[in-house]
């Protein structure tokens, strides 16, 4: 290469390094344009926390061999000002800064990814960061030590200011060679390690140290010439090596995670069906076009370097938008729009903007003006806007009719991505496919007896201060027991179906399945309307009580990897008798058994042969499960519960 090119490269170079320091500059400012103003010293906080470690500070872990200080971090007067915020009895440690300054910097880079600074950025936002390390300059016992003192920091920021935050670990030199390692139980290496790294650079903040080398380097570039341009860095000149560090190239995204991915979003929609639906999505769009499609993080990458046309617009691009966009034209092509709706009003519902509430004109942000340039460009109404901005008092049908949206959706992309993958090709480990595959059968599956998950995005919404249970004869004979949202005594027709939530063949069922969804807790005030003799409201009272305590709801993201990964046993069993019979025998006439297994799945049947049917579960594996008896008060209750603990061999103790 001649001098002349050579000057060409540095130079396109610089020019690249400063619209990409603009960009992040843009981003840094947005997300402390969106946090809660008592937060915003927060985002100087913590780097300052991770750059020393002082016992007057959080984060403080003993010992002379601790790394911490970060590369690159400065003391301006804006960090000055939030930490005298946070720490106002530290403030003479604070005026003498110096002594706290480490003699070597042993971070890297300090790296935030996730929604923060994009349209997704909402008050409640976790801070994901990436504590970027050189593993071969540290020990294990170095390592260790800093992820206690990172932890330490997470506890501290959940404490004291109820901010969920997260610090991975990362070793620059696993993760240029796209090792993820093990993260939230999974092998997010097996399962999506290159769609890991595209979600990374396509959302990353550099809050302190080094950038990422793979910022200049242009969008449509291979291996070689992204090292080739990295042999350009030179000390002393404008382009130190000292700036950057090196997470290795992107070309392309690698179909073989597709199917990891997929039913790892499929799990993660568990908990956030609204950002799992854009996700899933988004996997489906790269499917159809993995042959001729950059990745999402080359595209950003590319708009960034043209100035998105000018150097000023820079700081209009926003990863999370860019996304949205392709999705919005795949599946306007494909001619789907109920499934452009889905995604517009999830969008919508996710970054939380209130456009039917006006605003000061002072107070608009980015987020604002893009989403009401999204819902001017859609067309919507004021009164969509408003029913929309109105989630929280939605009725209970309307939350899980967009629920079964959500989900159908999901599942209905899982299949049609399954059937086009060869799943021989795919990189998820034998015990991760497992593992994720036995959290979805345990949350989707229909089951003889089993008590079905409501799937739904409200988890939050959907509990009930008060309800209602209703007894209704049908029309070929027998009983519906039903429960409806509030207090609906006395209502009948329409407004009465607005509210109905469950309908079971029985109480016990009803009030299991209300329990084990979040709906009621012990605080929860059961209304029960007229004649549903002999069951009374301090019976469902009771029972709820008890339910609480042995079956209590189950995160299903949240179930035990080693049981998943081990043979199905019952975790617990529970044995209702004459709930709904007459109170005046003294025998056993109803039988309703209840178990939970340790996969995560509840089921309830009926009869004394349910029983027997369960007899090797109970007794024959060690240790035993627990096994619990509960009969509604009555004069007879004791002597019906000595009576069937007489004619059982498994023991039960009894509940009152």
């Amino acid at each position: 290469m001649t001098s002349q090119q050579s000057l060409t490269v540095n130079q396109n170079l610089t020019i690249r390094l400063l619209r990409v320091l603009r960009y992040n500059k843009a981003r840094i400012e947005r997300s402390l344009t969106l946090l809660p103003e008592s937060r915003r010293p927060l985002f100087h906080a913590l780097p300052f926390l991770l750059h020393i470690n002082h016992p007057e500070f959080p984060g403080f872990v003993d010992g002379d061999s601790v790394p911490f200080g970060l590369n690159n971090f400065t003391y301006r007067d804006q960090i000055k000002e939030a930490l005298s915020l946070c720490f106002p009895a530290q403030q003479s440690l604070l005026d003498d800064v110096k002594q706290l300054w480490p003699r070597q910097r042993a971070i890297d880079a300090l790296v935030l990814m996730g929604s923060i600074g994009t349209i997704a950025q909402s008050d409640n936002s976790d801070f994901d960061y990436w504590v970027c390390v050189n593993g071969e300059n540290l020990t294990d016992a170095q390592l260790a030590a800093l992820q206690q003192k990172l932890t330490l920091i997470e506890q501290w920021a959940e404490d004291a200011h109820q901010l969920e935050v997260h610090f991975f670990l990362s070793d620059i030199n696993k993760v240029r060679a796209n090792d993820f390692g093990v993260a939230e139980g999974e092998s997010a290496g097996s399962a999506q390690a290159v769609l890991l790294k595209n979600e990374f650079y396509t959302t990353n903040i550099v809050v302190a140290g080094k950038a990422p080398f793979w910022w200049l380097v242009p969008d449509s570039v291979s291996e070689q010439q992204y090292y080739s341009l990295m042999g350009h860095l030179k000390e002393g000149s404008s382009l130190e090596p000292g700036w950057f560090m090196d997470l290795g190239a992107l070309e392309h995204l690698d179909p073989s995670e597709l199917f990891g991915a997929a039913i790892w979003q499929l799990g993660k929609a568990m908990d956030s069906p609204f950002k799992s639906v854009l996700k899933m999505a988004k996997l489906e769009v790269f499917l159809e076009n993995a042959e001729h499609e950059q990745p999402l993080c080359n595209l950003l990458k590319k708009r960034v370097h043209n100035g998105d046309e000018a150097p000023g617009s820079v700081a209009t691009i926003d990863p999370y938008a860019l996304m949205f966009d392709q999705l919005i034209v795949h599946y306007t092509s494909l001619h789907q729009p109920e499934v452009v709706e889905l995604l517009q009003q999830c969008l919508y519902i996710k970054c939380g903007t209130r456009l039917s509430q006006p605003l000061d004109k002072e107070k608009v942000t980015f987020k604002r003006r893009i989403i009401a340039g999204y819902v001017k460009q859609w067309g919507w109404t004021r009164a969509e806007l408003r029913h929309l901005d109105n989630i929280n008092n939605w009725s209970f049908q309307e939350m899980v009719q967009l629920s079964r949206r959500i989900h159908s959706f999901l599942i209905h992309c899982y299949r049609r991505m399954s059937a086009k993958l060869s799943l021989d090709n795919q990189s998820v480990s034998k015990e991760d496919m497992t593992v994720l595959g036995r959290r979805l059968d345990t949350f989707y599956s229909k089951k003889d007896n089993k008590i079905p998950f409501l799937r739904s995005g409200f988890d939050d919404k959907v509990y009930c201060p008060q309800i209602t249970v209703k007894k209704h004869r049908k029309k070929g004979g027998g009983e519906l027991w039903v429960a409806y949202y509030g207090d609906q005594l006395g209502k009948l027709g329409k407004v009465l179906d607005r509210t109905r939530m469950m309908q079971t063949l029985c109480p016990v069922q009803l009030m299991l399945w209300c329990v084990c969804n979040r709906l009621v807790d012990n605080h929860t005030q059961i209304l029960l309307d007229y004649d549903t003799d002999p069951v009374t409201d301090y019976d469902l009272t009771q029972f709820v009580k008890h339910a609480l305590a042995l079956f209590p709801p189950v995160k299903v993201n949240a179930l035990a990897r080693d049981a998943l990964l081990s043979p199905q046993q019952i975790k617990t069993c529970l044995v209702v008798l004459n709930f709904t019979t007459i109170r005046l025998k003294a025998t056993v006439e109803e039988v309703t058994v209840i178990y939970s297994t340790t996969w995560g799945e509840t089921f309830v049947t009926s009869g004394v042969e349910a029983l027997d049917s369960l007899w090797f579960e109970l007794q024959e594996v060690s240790p035993a499960p627990p096994c619990y008896l509960f009969v509604p008060r009555s004069s007879h209750s004791r002597r019906i519960a000595h009576d069937f603990q007489q004619s059982n061999e498994q023991p039960f103790t009894v509940l009152d």
